[in-house]
């Protein structure tokens, strides 16, 4: 990305799409210029935590198809060793 993208109304377009890792380096790298920008601080944060509940939440869908997967092969397995 070209420094002159780096922008506030881009990193917000990036949000808005949510594309939340591209948007908060974009703050961060907006934050080293303006350190005293509170704005910036503030979207950061929001990013984090957004970035978290949103991982927070695919860790919650690969837990149960792992849970579903662990169940088919438990009764397959069961199924391969009954007596026919």
């Amino acid at each position: 990305m070209a420094i002159e993208e780096k922008t506030k109304t881009f990193a917000g377009i990036y949000e808005s799409q949510g594309h939340y890792g591209d948007a908060l380096n974009i703050y961060i790298d907006l934050l080293k210029g303006s350190p005293l920008d509170e704005e910036l601080t503030e979207s950061i944060r929001r990013l984090q935590s957004l970035i978290q509940e949103k991982n927070s939440e695919r860790k919650k869908i690969m837990d149960t198809q792992i849970s579903v997967l662990e169940g088919f092969l438990h009764k397959t397995y069961a199924y391969k060793n009954s007596p026919a």
